[in-house]
């Protein structure tokens, strides 16, 4: 095939790439990587950012910032944080050594 020819098929693939249904799109995610998901995760939390505010009650400008960095620190790495067993194990290593009553 001619170049020409190869470039309009390159550009049909990624055309189709782009034109997925929901479906489709569902069933490419368990393909994806860890991190390829992650992404995934951040950009439609992105998306829907403004959803979860409500209009009465919005974030003071440091509780903003403070989010902001925490996201921030979670994209670059999502792993940094404890495991559900460990912070299981500290509450319930807490809740042990208080009194009972």
């Amino acid at each position: 095939m001619g170049l020409e020819t190869d470039h309009l098929l390159a550009a049909k693939e990624v055309f189709n790439n782009v034109c997925m249904s929901k479906t489709e799109i569902l069933d490419e995610l368990p393909k994806l990587t860890k991190i390829e998901r992650q992404e995934i995760r951040l950009r439609l939390a992105e998306l829907d950012s403004e959803d979860w505010l409500d209009d009465e009650d919005t974030l003071t400008v440091h509780e903003k910032a403070l989010l902001e960095a925490r996201l921030a620190a979670y994209a670059k790495d999502p792993d940094a944080g404890s495991t559900w067993d460990e912070v299981e194990g500290r509450i319930r290593a807490r809740l042990s050594r208080q009194p009972n009553g």
